[in-house]
This record gives structure tokens, sequence and C-alpha cells, in this order.
């Protein structure tokens, strides 16, 4: 090691230079020079959330969901609630705000127009059989009622209808809905921002002083993140400034607060630079991790700055103590490293699209850590010459008229009471604290802990019209289960309507259904309406045949588009809706159940078979089952990863055991905290475990290796040795990377400041495992492979 720090002194301008030309290299590919002199766009790498990338393709869930998305309807769907303060919606005012919202929806982009629903469209059609005539007309196509005469006649075609009244008119008439699907692919190449600013442009000229315009969908909840995100700038700024104020209070240096900083912005080129040139977006969604790259970085710099300014105040030149911080750090740098890379690599093992190009991209910058610590910080530090302050302060040392820093003290004084009777209490309150946390880890749930959107906070105007809609008008969240037949003309038959009939009655009687809607509840009403509306005809004909007819007769009726919803033009596919009461874990996990229950138990289809699922409710089980397969393993490969390496770097097995077990202990005491203030493992908190795991060995491994270099003497007197030098920068590092986190609670988005405290929350506690537990346990057991000479 020696020879290769020798080796790279000799070689730093050359070094330097290339990584100058890469950094160039990267920041090319992400940034258009020419869009600073121009209209052109200045960043080239995209940045946008497309909705296909949340989702695990691969779960049959999901491939049934792609299938049916463009016949029945995806998971793409926004739901506007038009709502009045006073009086109800049968007013022409009112009224002409439904037919102009429904309108303007037809020119939104990536709109499928064929699936925009409201009492103002020409599909909502009212059947009416008087002596043998048929009368099918619109409910209100083209014109709002322009007297009262024709608003009694709108009010009458809705009050008469089970279709119309409750689904789309609230039973105390003053709420009305509008509902639009969007096409997937279209949606995802313009970007949510589109629809989004559609959506609040409509909604700031709709609403007045009677009018409430509630809007909730999957298109404006991504719409929303995306636009709050631009704010994250300002916390990010304030965390880089707090950071660098917390590197000068702790070092009294520039070279101590710049470095560091400049080390985690060339690796933030790197990184966002690696993504554009693969052609990889940047999701909002998932912002915090990058961020946390790039603090990774700097956290390793700042641990070879504290060695170089001790080797500095020992008497070293710069060039010397640059080549002693490569010589003695660079192994375990090199191994923490690797740990901080295969916790990030693991994400990738739930397979949806989102978390594995985001694990794919943070594994090379995690690599690109090793370079950029390991070998810019050192070479950087090697042409700054020692500055007056620094001369003043060997000068004292040497005279010994330098005082003890307080945090020495400190942690010598700590130290002293690890190796004596501490060790034991540290050991006792650590099994006492894992105990009651994993009592508490057993409530987390995979998914979210309340209704609406659990990214943004719960007084966002999102999350208030969601919640508007839910408790008023329960369309929401929607679960799609297709029957399929082998052959086209199936869902005509009698057998077939007969079972789906059967199928509808079952589920709505499962807790947390609000109801089911579908074809075959439509035919009793229909059969009604052709008897003169005799409530004796208000059922499903006893005949096969006759049955078969009155299917026919009623989805031949209506123009095209009218029951797109429920079968598509073939009769081979039928979609069944059940309308959930939300999408928590609970909701998803009992209905889908009971769904499996009645395919296994009573169902009764001939030449056909249910396909689960589609619709918000669908999609979000899908995402849900993933997280919990893939949770565990990746937590015990992330935790066997760390081993494995530990093992290998410091030649011993009990090493890897030792460095393991802290970090074991803070992931339970962290999904305790998440049990407790209620924080669902989701696609954006899911990775949380394994970063934090390959994240939080770096102390320890810098801690242990510190001790081996100590090891000259008495096993105690290293273990303080090592608390005083080592101890300290990880105080010092922890703390600052620690505080930066912890303002990202006042980010505008809700998980956002969730990921920030927990990752926050999750250092400190390995922090606290570095310096009290590891020291403990080695104190306890005396291991050979420290106290062999």
């Amino acid at each position: 090691m020696e020879k290769f720090a020798d080796f790279v002194i000799r070689k730093r301008l050359s070094i330097l230079l290339t990584l100058v030309a890469v950094t160039l290299f990267f920041l090319y590919q992400m940034i258009n020079p020419l869009g600073f002199f121009s209209a052109a766009k200045i960043l080239k790498m995209r940045v946008d959330t497309n909705f296909a990338d949340l989702l695990p393709q691969k779960h049959p869930y999901i491939k049934i969901h792609n299938k049916i998305r463009n016949t029945f309807g995806g998971a793409n769907q926004v739901i506007i609630m038009v709502q009045v303060r006073e009086g109800d919606i049968f007013t022409q005012k009112t009224l002409t705000k439904v037919k102009e919202i429904s309108e303007r929806l037809e020119s939104f982009p990536s709109v499928d127009r064929y699936k925009i629903r409201s009492i103002a469209m020409s599909k909502m059609k009212y059947f009416k059989f008087t002596s043998g005539t048929m009368d099918i007309s619109p409910l209100m196509f083209p014109y709002v009622p322009r007297n009262e005469k024709e608003m009694e006649e709108l009010k009458k075609k809705i009050y008469s209808e089970g279709r119309y009244y409750g689904p789309f008119v609230s039973w105390d008439s003053k709420k009305t809905l509008i509902m639009v699907d969007f096409f997937e692919e279209e949606l995802g190449e313009i970007g949510y921002d589109a629809v989004y600013r559609e959506f609040v442009k409509l909604q700031r000229e709709m609403e007045d002083e009677n009018h409430i315009i509630n809007i909730a969908g999957e298109p404006v909840h991504l719409g929303y993140i995306r636009d709050l995100n631009k704010k994250v700038l300002a916390v990010l700024g304030g965390t880089i400034l707090a950071i660098m104020v917390l590197l000068y209070l702790y070092y009294k240096s520039k070279r101590g607060m710049f470095i560091p900083v400049m080390t985690a912005t060339v690796s933030g080129i790197w990184g966002l630079g690696f993504m554009a040139l693969v052609g990889y977006n940047l999701d909002p969604l998932i912002l915090v991790l990058p961020f946390l790259i790039s603090l990774m970085t700097a956290r390793h710099s700042m641990q070879l700055i504290s060695r170089y300014l001790e080797e500095i105040e020992k008497g070293a030149d710069v060039k010397t103590a640059s080549k002693t911080i490569i010589s003695v750090m660079f192994f375990p740098g090199l191994t923490s490293i690797i740990t901080d890379a295969l916790g990030i690599a693991l994400v990738a093992i739930a397979v949806i699209p989102v978390l594995t190009r985001i694990a794919i991209a943070c594994t090379f910058w995690s690599i690109a850590t090793v370079i950029l610590s390991l070998f810019l910080t050192p070479l950087t530090l090697s042409y700054i010459k020692k500055s007056k302050r620094l001369e003043a302060q060997i000068q004292a040392i040497k005279e010994k008229r330098a005082k003890v820093r307080l945090l020495d003290r400190f942690m010598v004084w700590l130290g002293y009471r690890i190796v004596g009777r501490g060790k034991w209490v540290v050991v006792a309150v650590t099994v006492v604290i894992v105990m009651v946390s994993f009592e508490y880890a057993k409530t987390i749930q995979i998914g979210d802990f309340f209704p609406g959107s659990s990214i943004l906070w719960p007084w966002h105007r999102y999350n208030k019209d969601a919640f508007r809609i839910t408790t008023n008008m329960p369309l929401l969240n929607p679960l799609y289960i297709v029957l399929e037949g082998e052959k086209g003309g199936f869902i005509a038959e009698g057998d077939t309507l007969r079972e789906m009939n059967r199928f509808q009655r079952y589920m709505a009687k499962q807790d947390r259904v609000m109801f089911v809607s579908g074809i075959a509840d439509k035919l009793p009403g229909f059969l009604m309406a052709s008897n003169e509306d005799d409530p004796k005809w208000c059922h499903l004909p006893t005949e096969d045949n006759k049955l078969s007819f009155l299917y026919r007769h009623m989805v031949y009726s209506g123009e095209p588009g009218t029951w797109d919803r429920y079968v598509e033009p073939k009769d081979a596919m039928s979609n069944i809706i059940i309308y959930c009461r939300d999408k928590m874990p609970k909701t998803t996990e009992n209905i889908i159940a009971a769904v499996k229950e009645y395919i296994t138990n009573h169902s009764q289809v001939k030449g056909g078979k249910y396909l689960l699922a589609g619709g918000a409710v669908g999609v979000q089980a899908a995402v849900r089952e993933e997280i919990a397969a893939s949770q565990t393993l990746n937590l015990a490969l992330a935790l066997l990863g760390v081993f494995f390496f530990c093992a290998i770097n410091f030649r011993s097995i009990t090493a890897g055991i030792l460095l393991t077990i802290p970090l074991a202990i803070s992931n339970i005491i962290t999904f305790a905290l998440m049990g407790a203030y209620h924080i669902g493992l989701t696609v954006n908190t899911y990775p949380v475990s394994s970063i934090g795991i390959g994240l939080g060995v770096d102390y320890g491994i810098y801690f242990l290796g510190r001790l081996l270099e100590e090891r000259k003497g008495n096993l105690n007197e290293a273990i303080v040795t090592a608390l005083r030098t080592n101890g300290r920068s990880v105080v010092m590092i922890a703390t600052t990377l620690t505080v930066g986190l912890m303002l990202w609670v006042f980010s505008a988005l809700k998980f956002q400041a969730e990921m920030g405290v927990l990752l926050a929350v999750l250092l400190l506690l390995n922090m606290l495992g570095a310096l009290l537990l590891l020291p403990s346990m080695i104190a306890i057991l005396k291991p050979k492979f420290i106290t062999k000479r």
C-alpha cells in the first residue's frame, strides 16, 4: 500500500487531470451548454415520473392491468366532483359548469375521449318504453335544461335510474361526478405536468363562492408532486449551507469545509451524468436517494480529512499526510464503499422499474465514490499548503500549549467507561431497547397507513379533495376483475351473466366494499324500463335465451362507447368494478382474498376464467405484494453482504459478525419507529433498510481499522485511543449528516420529510452502535483477530 500511495502521489497531476476530464464528460451528458445562450433546454436529463415505472411489470396483476387498460380503463383515472355549498346541483349555473368541464376535458392532452363520463355526456342514456315504443335519449345533451319543466324532467330521469342516482349524483343532490381516463403511454411521453396544469387551471376558473371543484386521481397526484419538487431546491440549498457551517465549526479549516462539498458535487455530476448517458430519467419520487449518495461521498471525504489533519498536527507535510491517508485508509474505505454499493444494488430485488434503474445508477454512483473519495480528496489536499492558523496549531501542540478539545476529552472519558463496567450497561440497555423495538416493528405494514396520498401532507389540497370525494361518492378506488371467455360472445351467454351476477352479489357483502358495478346488474333495470317501469319486472329473466336477448338488446341499443367500461366489442371479456373504501393494505388484502376465495370455492363459470386485477386498487395490490415478497430477502442479503465483505477485509468471521450485529439492531429500531409513527413500507420507503445498512457499516469499519492500527499494547488502551481519534471523526461526520438530513423535514413533500428523518435516525443509531455497542462487544469478547500480535 505504501508503494501504491507513492505511485498515486507521484502521478497526482495526471490523475487529477483525468478526473477533471471525466467530470466534464459527465457534465456534458447532463447539461446542454447551448441552452445558456438560446431557447433550448439547459438540462438534457429528463426529470419526470413515468407511471409504468412505478409498477412491478412482471407481476400477474400488472400484466392484466396492461392488457385491459385501453379497453376498460387503467389506473390513470381522474375524478372531478362538482360540489355546491348552498342548494343542489339542479340549477342552470351548476349544470352549465358540469357541461363546460366535461367538454373541456375532450381537449386535454392524452385523454381517452370515449371514457369521459358525466351526466352531461351523450353516452349517458335514459331508456323509456311505452306502448311498444322505445325512447332512448341522453340525460342532458346537448343542452342544459332551459326551464323548470326540463329541469324536473332531468331530475326524474336521474332519480329513477340507479345507474346515475348514487354513482353520479349524490343522495343529497349536492354533488355530481365527472370521470375521465388517460392513455398511459401518451401520458408518460408528454409528462404529467401538462395534464396537471390543465386541471389546476380548470379548478381555478370553475370554482366560486358556491362551487367547490374537487379533483383527484393519479395524473393530478403525480403532477402535484412534480410541481412541489421545484421547492426542494430551497431545502437542498439550506442543507448544503448547514453542512458547510458545521464542517467549519468542527475543522476550523476552509479545506475541511470545502473539499467534502466539492467531492459531493463532483459525485453528483458523475451520477446524474451516468443516468443521462444511459437514458434514465430522474424520478422526483426518489430524489432523496441521489442526494444521499452525494452525502456518502462527502462522508468518506470527511473521514480522510480528519486523518489528514491528525497527521498534519503530528508534523507531517501535506504530501506525506496525503500519502498516509491513502496507504492507511484505502482498504477500510474500499470495504465501506463496496458495502454501500451492495446495499443500493439490492434495492433492485423488487422488480419495479423505477427502483431497478435507480439501483443501477446509484450503484455506479457508489463505485465512483471510490475514485472521488479515496483519490480526489487526498490529491486535492496534497496541493494545499498549510495555513498560518494550522502552523500555529502545530507549534502549540509541539510546545504542549494546545488545549485538549472538549470532544477529545469526552471520547476518552467514554472509552474508559466502556472498557470498565460500562460495557455491560451498554449491552443490557441494547437488549432492552431491541425487545421493546421488536414489538413495535411488528406493527409496520406494507402500504400506506392512511387514505389519500402518503407523499403529500394531510392538509394539501389534493388530500382534501380526495377525502371529500371518498367520503361522499366513493368511486376513487376501483378494483377491476375481468371475466374472460375462450371465444367471442361468451359474455352474452345466459350462464355467464348469471355467474357475473352471483359474483357481484358475493363481493357486495364484503367488508370495505362500497358497491360493485358490472354489466349484469344493469339488466334488471333495463328489463323494468322495457315494461313501462313496472317494478315486478326488475329481475333477471329465468330463461337463458331471454337473458341473452336482453343483454344484446341493451348493449346494442346504446351509441358506441356507452358500455365500454363493462364489455369489449366482441363480447369476449367483461369488466366487474369493485369500488373499495380506500387503497390501504387491510382493504386491498381483504378484498383480494375474498375474490380468490370466491373463484376457488363458489365460481360456476364455464368456458372462461376470472382475471385479477386492474384499476387503482389492483395496481396497489401488485406493488404491495412485490414489496412484501422482496423486503425480507433484501434485508437478509444486505446483512449477509456486510458480513461477507467485512470478514474478507479483516480476515476474520468474528469481525464480520461484530460489524453486522449493530446494523441489524439499528434496522429493528428504525422499523419500530416506522411502526410507531405510522410510516408504511412503500415504493418510496422501501430502499431505506438496505441503503441504511450499507451506509451504516462505514462507521464500524473505520473504527475497527483504526483499532487494529492501535493494537500495539493493551486492548483497553487501544479501544480508548481508537475512540479518541476515529470516534471523534465518527461523531463529527454523523452529527453533520444527521443535521443535514433532518432539514428535509421542511420539504413540501411529506414522504421526503419522512425519508430525511428516517435516514437521519438510522445513521445516528449506526453511529451509536459503532461508538458504544461495537467497542463494548470487543471489550467483552476480546476477539483474537485484534489481540493477536
